[in-house]
């Protein structure tokens, strides 16, 4: 079950579930509940603090609990922060969004982004599965 709380009218619902239940058989993963929630910058920072004591502003933050081939996670999202890094990348906001998404997806699936080469393989994969998005159905 994939779930999105308080969607932003930047993206497609349909699209995306679509984008990530292709990359849920890519990568021969279930998703049994991936819930994302797009939530005010304000939000992100309290949950940055109390959860990773982290005292700055983030885009995303994923809690995954289930395993590499099992997803179950919750993902927070902000879209003020999604929009003021497009603005930044000269990205749109649906592909900056549709990126946090697939970040998130990949954080459930293993994938980390702390080293440079981390960072690389994360980046490769965010690109691959926003193709996917940009795919018509």
């Amino acid at each position: 079950m994939i779930e999105f709380i308080n969607n932003p009218d930047q993206i497609n619902e349909a699209r995306v579930k679509l984008m990530l239940n292709s990359s849920a058989s890519f990568f021969q993963v279930l998703i049994q509940r991936l819930v994302y929630s797009f939530v005010s910058k304000e939000k992100m920072l309290d949950l940055n603090k109390k959860f990773l004591n982290h005292n700055t502003d983030t885009d995303i933050i994923t809690f995954p609990y289930g395993t590499d081939k099992i997803i179950i996670s919750e993902v927070f999202i902000s879209p003020n922060q999604a929009i003021e890094n497009a603005t930044q990348n000269n990205q749109s906001a649906e592909n900056e969004i549709v990126r946090l998404v697939s970040h998130g997806f990949l954080h459930s699936i293993g994938f980390q982004d702390k080293t440079e080469d981390d960072k690389r393989k994360m980046s490769s994969q965010e690109d691959m599965m926003i193709n996917m998005f940009h795919v018509k159905q």
